[in-house]
């Protein structure tokens, strides 16, 4: 083994976050010792006092490029040596992830029984010691100091990241070629292999800012000249009166507060971020100075905050290379609460890196001290050049600052060039291995960006025409331009081929219309006419919930077939036409043309509850994910040095309106991606919550698509559809695109009230509703009690999207996430899918040709903003109602779910599939093979913590239970499980104000609690929907039971895993106050010593062995001091997602916020208890209420990336969001004390979401 060794020690320096006056005086990083001086000289030189950044810009310090996050390399199979000095005024350490180490003296702070194993204040050291056992990207961070507050040391910037490179792997410096100890970026070279790029990128957020002044929002007001605007500062202090006019700061704008300007301007990538609210504010100055043409260069903010034509390169990073390079990302999530949505326009990446039978994927949600690897070749396969930005795609992150660049040249860059703003453009070596190797400029061909004719400063130009576009539409080409062009461009492509050399794929074509109308979200609860309703229900509860400024994709054809677009608009407006975000559809190996329409009003849009004043119209464009397109024309963004992608209207004026009112993109569909996702990237931040989004399904080859009413009729948009196949086989499609942040409004007794609104127009915070398809079904719409909420018997159908189909017929369900900030969790009552969408379902016959088994099955799935996910639910069902649910309680509450409804007799207005499956879907059940359990729902007293419990608790109960955990109970792979649940709550159930209250029409105090229970089992294992489904869902029986009675329910467990069992009687209410619980299905050849409880261990005639511990994460809930219900513990956060406690297991290891320490030798959470070597088998099972993603860790431990692989290995998994379920396979390593925790320190650390592993000799 060979040894690695760096000298590192952490120091306080100032981080300066960008060149706006953001920075932290009192930032704290690692470094190498080499660095000392150079670091220590910063920080003497730094100002004192700060210079204002409005009054003294010339003085502003710039971001140091040593002061950077420390990226440490090493390769498979070294021994790498950090000898730690720490010369900060309090404890510190290095814990690293994804290594092997000693817990005793290696861990970088104090767990358990062990040690402290981090260095004493001014000049403490220590050695730490990590083998490099697998490659990857791996975190590493302070242990000593745990607070997820502003003052901790991870806000300050206390982070960095070991980077394990393949075996043999040298690095060099990507400018010099010379040898490179340490640095963010590095060119890596690899015996037998082509070099690759490598770039390491941290997401970070909650951090400290000390800017005197706060990043500006600008405030525009319909009743002045455009542009126009004026800023406020913290405290009411007018930025430059003389520059922005002297109008009353409070006419059509608010001050911000100090907290939420520091939260809205702290999103952070490598310490570096570029708010939109400095660039307004430049913008402005410019404008004022005369720098900038007020017609042509005529900007709100957002269609030019990523413009290198208009502000130069931002602060964060800008990474180089050449078309064709190899390139790696390395990705860390260095933060610590937010779970952030990484999206790299342009490229594609497996899910699993190395992987090519995994997904590809452009959009990843990565949580708190997460680590991911993303290969992947710059400029995709079509080798494009031009700037593709990378950036988190939460939008008020986005807006705040989290986002980059990479700049990809088609030219050698030696160091002698410039870019137009006359910064250096610094030198690239060319890659070894690249055959695309780099030439350098010529006069005739300089490369990009210097053939793009424009000037700086000025808004970023538009894009030429090419010569198979309509006669006027665009501007002619100069002769650079022209020269950079392919050979015969065709429409919506000009630097780029976006298809393979020799390849002339079929062309289809659309053409969109962007327009504003009003649309419906919830029409009083009418629901589905379809005549399939009990005419008995209730319905039609008097409320409407609309948006009056929807914006939206349709089709031109549709808009003509209205008679235009201001009678569609009045067909949407009077409830004559319902619309769905856009679906449309092309197969891989076609390109899709398209055209787009700019419709959209213009003039000053008004201020309402949601959106601040819009003085103007800005251009809009039509960015695409996944498919292959040329970045400089057909982006529909405006990126860097790239043009500007989008279309006008006429407040950009007559000739631009005249030449780009309508605008040509061009898709290359190369893969059947499934569900692909579109949507503006130049107002995304305003328009998209409003709805403007889209689809694009990506179907095999040779697929014809119809209505699934009538077979014989193309579908040319449509969220549903059946899709037939060459083959004769055919399935049912189904597209479900999730929304929040959507600004609804109530109409009821002729008055429009805003829908959960901000505290004032543009505020970046949780506000408005949640929708699904443009749909809503609020439950607080659907009467009292919370048992019959989903009942369409009771209240007839939801109005949201509803699939039907008949039984054995196989189901093609498309998600993705439209807009806008939050995470969302789906699920599917009594249907499962594979995690990669190709594998056979464990049912069928067929077998995959892979070489490894086939992907874990799954019921849930985690998302964000971006992320596109296809389920291929192939398995044989039976008939009955299916409730798909987005699961937190805030998504369910606001309406996002709906049925799938499966037909046991035929229907007359809904052809049947050719060769569906019949006959019974599941196995005959044997009550003498059958492993019985029963089960009571009680009230009871939960013992969170010793001063902490919850008075109102409840929880199931079965015999053999231990006392004080929740229910886990245990089956084999192949058995029935019989469930007799007896109510024996102490009925009324007590309402409280204390209890954490959900968004919009909710008080708790007054909540009606249902005195029935339920036990649901998640889609795992396999039941009838109609008698074991344990809730009341559209038309099967209720499947919940009142007080005094029982109900029983059967399942079939055919798959080992961990099953979530859950209340679906009252999901306002019980889960969070405790009735959760778990179904583990064991191999079938496995016997375990418990069959209750969370510890067990688990025997196999044919190997060792396993530990078998079972973590129920919870939160969401309302513990109370000493059980008191007068005296709540109080919140930490005042955010709707982090609302009440945390725990585990019906235990909290609560710390306390200002000092938090995980060394309690016995914390109240589970206890695992082995020896070295031996196996452990962790089943984490999140029955959590709140969308607040959970991030989950084991200190030195690693486990496959998927459970069905070997490799990669990880320390660390995210995304995990309610109704989440993995599985973590671990070795034992030495002696010692293993923390099991969150990543997430603000707040579910300090909530006591920790416990420990305890290894003995």
């Amino acid at each position: 083994m060979a040894e690695r060794t760096y000298d590192v020690v952490a120091l306080q320096v100032p981080i300066v976050y960008d060149i706006w006056g953001d920075h932290d005086p009192d930032g704290m990083i690692y470094a190498l010792a080499a660095d000392e001086d150079e670091l220590r000289a910063i920080r003497r030189e730094f100002p004192d006092p700060f210079p204002h950044p409005v009054e003294e810009p010339d003085r502003l310090p710039k971001p140091h490029p040593l002061v950077r996050p420390l990226v440490l390399r090493a390769t498979v199979g070294d021994q790498v040596v950090v000898r730690f000095r720490n010369e900060l005024p309090q404890r510190a350490g290095i814990h690293a992830q994804g290594v092997g180490y000693d817990v005793l003296d290696a861990d970088g702070g104090k767990v358990g029984r062990n040690p402290d194993s981090a260095a004493a204040p001014d000049g403490g050291r220590r050695t730490y010691a990590w083998r490099c056992d697998t490659e990857g990207t791996f975190f590493f961070g302070d242990l000593a100091d745990l607070r997820g507050a502003e003052h901790g040391s991870n806000a300050h910037g206390l982070f960095g990241a070991l980077i394990v490179e393949p075996r043999g792997a040298t690095w060099t410096d990507p400018v010099t070629g010379g040898p490179l100890e340490s640095g963010l970026y590095a060119d890596v070279h690899v015996p037998g292999r082509p070099s690759f790029r490598e770039y390491a990128i941290f997401m970070h957020d909650e951090t400290h800012n000390h800017n005197p002044v706060l990043p500006p929002h600008p405030r525009y007001h319909c009743d002045l000249p455009r542009p126009h605007t004026h800023s406020v500062a913290a405290g009411g202090e007018r930025l430059a009166p003389d520059l922005f006019g002297d109008e009353d700061p409070g006419h059509g704008g608010h001050e911000d507060t100090g907290d939420d300007a520091h939260a809205a301007s702290m999103m952070l990538m490598s310490y570096r971020t570029e708010p939109m609210g400095w660039r307004a504010f430049a913008y402005e100055r410019m404008l004022a100075d005369g720098q900038l043409d007020p017609v042509r260069d005529q900007v709100i903010g957002e269609e030019q905050h990523h413009s290198s034509w208009l502000f130069g390169d931002p602060a964060t990073p800008v990474l180089r290379a050449y078309r064709g390079d190899h390139a790696r990302i390395r990705l860390l999530h260095a933060g610590v609460k937010e779970t952030h949505v990484f999206h790299l326009h342009l490229h594609q990446w497996r899910a699993i890196p190395g992987n090519d039978d995994s997904p590809l994927i452009d959009s990843i949600s990565i949580g708190p001290q997460q680590g991911f690897t993303i290969e992947t070749t710059a400029g995709s396969a079509q080798r494009a050049y031009g700037d593709a930005i990378f950036h988190c795609h939460l939008y008020p992150h986005f807006h705040s600052g989290m986002w980059g660049i990479w700049r990809i040249f088609d030219r050698l860059q030696d160091g002698s060039g410039h870019y137009p703003d006359g910064t250096p453009v610094a030198a690239l070596r060319p890659l070894p291995g690249n055959p695309d190797r780099p030439q350098p400029p010529t006069a005739e061909r300089p490369g990009f960006p210097a053939f793009i004719p424009a000037a700086f400063p000025q808004k970023s130009p538009r894009p030429p025409r090419t010569p198979h576009m309509p006669e006027g539409m665009g501007r002619e080409p100069t002769g650079l331009e022209r020269a950079a062009f392919v050979d015969d461009p065709q429409p919506g492509e000009a630097f780029t081929r976006v298809t393979p050399p020799g390849v002339t794929p079929p062309v289809r074509r659309y053409h969109l219309v962007v327009l504003e109308a009003p649309v419906t979200y919830f029409d009083g609860g009418d629901g589905h006419g379809d005549g399939d309703e009990d005419e008995g229900g209730e319905a039609g509860h008097g409320s409407r919930w609309y948006d009056p400024r929807g914006h939206l994709f349709a089709l031109k054809e549709e808009i003509d077939e209205a008679g235009g677009v201001e009678e569609f608009r009045r067909q949407l407006a009077e409830g004559h036409r319902q619309v769905e975000p856009i679906a449309i559809r092309g197969r891989k190996g076609e390109v899709l043309e398209f055209t787009l329409t700019n419709a959209l009003p213009v003039g000053c849009q008004e201020e309402t509850a949601f959106d601040p004043v819009l003085p103007f119209q800005p251009e809009c464009g039509l960015h695409v994910h996944l498919v292959k397109f040329d970045p400089l024309v057909a982006d529909g963004a405006s990126v860097g040095w790239n043009y500007l992608s989008g279309t006008t209207t006429t407040d950009q004026g007559a000739e631009d309106f005249a030449r780009y009112n309508s605008w040509m993109y061009r898709w290359y569909c190369d893969e059947e991606f499934g569900v692909v996702f579109f949507h503006d990237h130049l107002l995304a931040n305003e328009r998209q919550r409003h709805g403007l989004f889209g689809s694009m399904i990506a179907e095999p080859e040779g697929a014809v698509w119809v209505d699934p009413h009538d077979h014989g009729r193309e579908v040319r948009n449509g969220n549903q559809a059946v899709v037939r196949l060459p083959d004769g086989t055919a399935f049912r499609e189904q597209v479900l695109g999730v929304a929040d942040f959507v600004p609804l409004f109530e109409r009821k007794d002729g008055r429009d009230d805003p829908v959960n609104p901000p505290e004032f127009p543009g505020r970046l915070e949780d506000h408005g509703a949640m929708a699904v398809g443009y749909r809503c079904e609020p439950l607080h719409e659907r009467g009292d009690e919370p048992a019959d909420w989903f009942s369409s018997d009771k209240h007839g159908d939801p109005g949201t999207p509803l699939l039907r189909g008949y039984p054995g017929e196989p189901v093609r369900l498309r998600l993705y996430q439209g807009s806008h900030e939050e995470q969302h969790s789906l699920m599917v009552h009594g249907m499962r899918w594979r995690a990669w969408r190709d594998d056979p379902p464990p049912s069928s016959r067929l077998r995959s040709s892979r070489a490894v088994p086939p992907s874990p099955l799954r019921d849930q799935q985690t998302l964000g903003i971006s992320e596109a996910f296809s389920f291929h639910l192939d398995e044989h069902r039976g008939p009955g109602d299916y409730l798909w649910h987005f699961a937190a309680s805030d998504d369910t509450w606001m309406g996002c779910w709906g049925l799938f409804r499966l037909h046991e007799e035929e229907q007359p207005d809904l052809p049947p599939l050719p060769g569906h499956r019949t006959g019974d879907p599941l196995p005959p059940f044997h009550a003498a093979r059958a492993r019985r359990y029963r089960v009571r729902a009680r009230s009871r007293e939960i013992h969170y913590s010793g001063r902490r419990s919850d008075p109102f608790g409840v929880e199931y109960r079965t015999d053999g239970q231990p006392d004080g955990e929740p229910l886990i109970i245990r089956c084999r792979a192949g058995e029935w499980v019989e469930i007799r649940l007896r109510n024996d709550l102490t009925v009324p159930l007590t309402p409280t104000p204390f209890d954490p209250p959900l968004p919009a029409k909710d008080d708790p105090a007054s909540r009606e609690i249902s005195e029935r229970v339920s036990l649901h089992a998640g889609g795992l294992v396999r039941y009838d929907v109609r008698d074991s489904d344990g809730a009341h869902i559209g038309h099967n029986p209720d499947g919940t039971v009142g007080p005094g009675d029982e109900i029983v329910y059967r399942w079939y467990a055919d798959t080992p895993g961990a099953v979530l069992l859950q209340d679906r009687a009252d999901l306002r209410t019980h889960r969070h106050r405790g009735l959760i619980g778990a179904l583990i299905v064991e191999p079938a050849e496995v016997t375990p010593d418990r069959w209750t409880g969370a510890r067990s261990l688990l025997r196999r005639p044919d190997g060792p062995p396993v530990h078998e511990l079972v973590l129920l994460v919870q939160d969401g809930m309302r513990h109370y001091h000493d059980g008191d219900p007068d005296q709540p513990v109080r919140d930490l956060e005042d955010e709707p997602e982090d609302a009440g406690q945390k725990g585990l297991n019906y235990r909290s290891a609560h710390l306390v916020p200002s000092r938090p320490s995980l060394a309690d030798p016995r914390p109240p959470t589970p206890l695992l208890e082995c020896r070295k070597g031996d196996r452990i088998r962790l089943h984490l099972v999140f029955g959590t209420d709140k969308p607040r993603n959970h991030s989950f860790l084991v200190h030195g431990a690693t486990w496959p990336m998927e459970e069905h692989l070997r490799q990669p290995r990880v320390g660390s998994v995210g995304a995990l969001s309610p109704g989440s379920v993995r599985t973590l396979d671990l070795t034992a390593g030495g002696p010692g004390d293993y923390a099991y925790r969150t990543g997430v320190l603000r707040w579910a650390l300090s909530e006591g979401v920790w416990g420990l592993i305890r290894v003995r000799d």
